[in-house]
């Protein structure tokens, strides 16, 4: 199927690779096994965490990493010594998960969106569309569309798609699989988009 809806009963909550809290799972890509080093990695992770405290973030060796804000005032990290200041709905934050990074909230908890890509093998953008604006996903790689505060619907540029539209109710994400689209939030809604273009060997095409 070229477009799936993932439910948000079927989204993964877990700890935190460093046991300092919990991310919810909202769609991941495994690496074949067979490619090197590719036992036990993801091509691409797609994630919401809810951020109560100040701490260290977990490393991940190998991946590049995206992070926006979509709840509360925002974070002021300190990546490998370098403050950056992450605010709430502000464009994503893009840094290393090779680097030792430490977050200190602004204003009480948040809840931060991030797309966590296996460098060596992809590349990723992460996307926030307001209420009011839209934004084009490419035909090519994998999307996903999460939608925020309200329903989202996706304009499809696609014959395979009989009525041209899909709608993404609150709190729901739709992956789409190489097909292009324009992400319309509905009226006080938001939509968080990724998109992630992986090399022809990670892709298995």
């Amino acid at each position: 199927m070229p477009i799936t809806l993932l439910d948000p009963a079927d989204y993964r909550r877990m700890p935190w690779k460093n046991g300092g809290g919990t991310t919810t799972e909202i769609a991941l890509a495994p690496l074949p096994a067979t490619l090197p080093g590719g036992a036990g990695r993801f091509l691409w992770r797609v994630s919401i965490a809810d951020v109560a405290q100040a701490g260290p973030f977990s490393a991940f060796s190998g991946y590049e990493r995206l992070i926006a804000v979509v709840e509360g005032a925002g974070m002021r990290l300190t990546v490998d010594g370098v403050p950056a200041t992450v605010r709430h709905r502000a464009p994503a934050f893009r840094f290393s998960g090779d680097a030792v990074v430490d977050c200190a909230l602004l204003d009480g908890p948040i809840r931060d969106f991030n797309l966590i890509v296996d460098r060596a093998q992809a590349e990723g953008r992460l996307d926030l569309v307001p209420a009011g604006g839209s934004v084009a996903v490419p035909e090519g790689g994998v999307a996903l569309v999460h939608a925020l505060d309200g329903g989202v619907t996706l304009h499809i540029a696609d014959g395979r798609m009989a009525d041209g539209e899909v709608r993404v109710p609150a709190g729901w994400t739709a992956r789409l699989d190489a097909m292009a689209c324009t992400v319309v939030p509905e009226p006080g809604a938001h939509a968080v988009v990724a998109v992630v273009t992986a090399s022809q060997e990670a892709g298995g095409r």
